[in-house]
């Protein structure tokens, strides 16, 4: 294990947001130097233009230590393919380096962890949350991506992206001193099981059951992500009809946070919404339509969505779903996994592959629950633990089970 905080490479812009130029901003350039093969910039102007053409440049933050200013990178992607997605302004400490591949720019910001860390609390879900969520957000995002098991973007010599497919890193702007105090309370500790750091994987709210790991990933079960009940009771289950159909007493639901309440403690880039319980409702016609473009193949008609296997959240890992095609063929697809569930039955993304179907000759509507996986610390329910007196242990000790917390320094 680690006896110093690392240093970590996370990609702000990437080859698949197919950017040739990129716009940057300094508000104290006297604080950077930029290196160029094609340029004798020592300091950078106010406001950067970096495109193809001016090759590998890395610029230099010659301060160190906390930046309460960092290096502007505009336009960059928040929520990549999600239905929340969007271009923001960040602000970034430490170092950037901009290259490219395949015609493309990437833009990697060298930070040190535990000051991405304190980005990623806040990104995740803003600094209006109490310091015991906060906390527990940041030791589970310390774990993950100590633990490096996933390594998905490792053909870019990343450590991490910044946003959901890997933890969202939002920069600078969102920072306070009281999130800055609780990270720093922190600093070092990790999620372990048998003395190994743990792959700990979070989302944004499991609907009221988290989901075993091996259900949602091409991975081995791990006993610290398994199936918890969200509550403070005993749990007696449910047929799911029922499950998404009526609210349960979980920390994740309205009995215990309001989701009138709920808007100021979410992400930046977050929707107010609900997300417990969720409908999501179209045509025939509206499905059809944008299924059509999913599949590539013009479809006319859902015939049935049959559901074959549910993991231990109720989210659906295997569907069968038969439709019509425009020249009158009968056609089924099978989707296996949940994300692929997710992707495929909206024109963007379904909250969760945890629902019930109703279909009929008119109209296909999908009743449900979560945002997300589902899988480890739900972060609305741990966000409601917190707000009702349980510490940050007790939340990691809640959704990470058969765990222990270890400080690496």
């Amino acid at each position: 294990m680690l006896s110093k905080e690392p240093t970590l490479n996370i990609g702000i812009i990437l080859p698949e947001d197919r950017r040739t130029d990129i716009e940057i901003s300094f508000p104290n350039q006297n604080n950077y130097t930029i290196k160029s093969h094609n340029s004798n910039l020592s300091k950078p102007p106010p406001n950067l233009i970096v495109s193809l053409k001016d090759g590998e440049i890395e610029i230099i933050d010659n301060i160190g230590g906390e930046i309460v200013e960092g290096i502007t990178i505009h336009n960059v992607p928040a929520g990549r393919g999600f239905h929340w997605g969007k271009n923001i302004d960040v602000s970034f400490p430490g170092n950037i380096k901009i290259t490219s591949k395949n015609g493309h720019l990437i833009v990697v910001n060298c930070v040190p962890l535990e000051q991405y860390l304190s980005c990623v609390a806040v990104s995740e879900m803003s600094g209006a949350c109490p310091p015991e969520f906060l906390e527990a957000q940041s030791i589970t995002a310390r774990s993950w991506i100590l633990a490096a098991a996933e390594k998905k973007h490792a053909e870019l010599g990343i450590d991490a992206c910044n946003d959901d497919c890997c933890q969202r890193y939002q920069g600078l702007s969102q920072l306070s001193p009281v999130s800055k105090k609780t990270v720093e309370n922190s600093r070092g500790v990790v999620i372990t099981h048998n003395s190994e750091i743990c792959d700990a994987r979070y989302s944004k709210s499991c609907g009221g059951l988290t989901e075993n790991c091996e259900n949602v990933w091409n991975m081995e079960p791990r006993p610290y992500l398994k199936n918890v009940f969200d509550g403070p009771d005993k749990y007696t289950k449910v047929d799911w009809e029922n499950w998404f159909t009526h609210c349960p007493n979980t920390f994740c639901s309205p009995q215990f946070l309001s989701e009138n309440n709920l808007s100021k403690f979410l992400g930046n880039v977050d929707e107010n919404k609900k997300y417990f319980r969720w409908v999501v409702r179209f045509t025939q016609n509206e499905f059809c339509s944008f299924f059509s473009i999913k599949i590539n193949e013009k479809v006319s008609y859902i015939k049935n969505i049959n559901i074959l296997n549910r993991g231990e959240s109720g989210r659906i890992i295997n569907l069968n779903l038969e439709y019509q095609t425009e020249g009158g063929s009968a056609k089924s697809l099978q989707l296996d996994t949940e994300y692929d569930i997710r992707k495929t039955l909206h024109p963007s993304f379904l909250f969760s592959s945890a629902f019930i179907c109703k279909l009929n000759k008119d109209h296909i509507q999908f009743v449900g629950g979560g945002w997300g996986h589902g899988v480890g610390l739900c972060q609305i329910g741990a966000l409601a633990m917190a707000l009702n007196g349980y510490s940050s242990k007790e939340i990691l000790n809640h959704y990470f089970q058969y765990t222990t917390l270890k400080k690496l320094y």
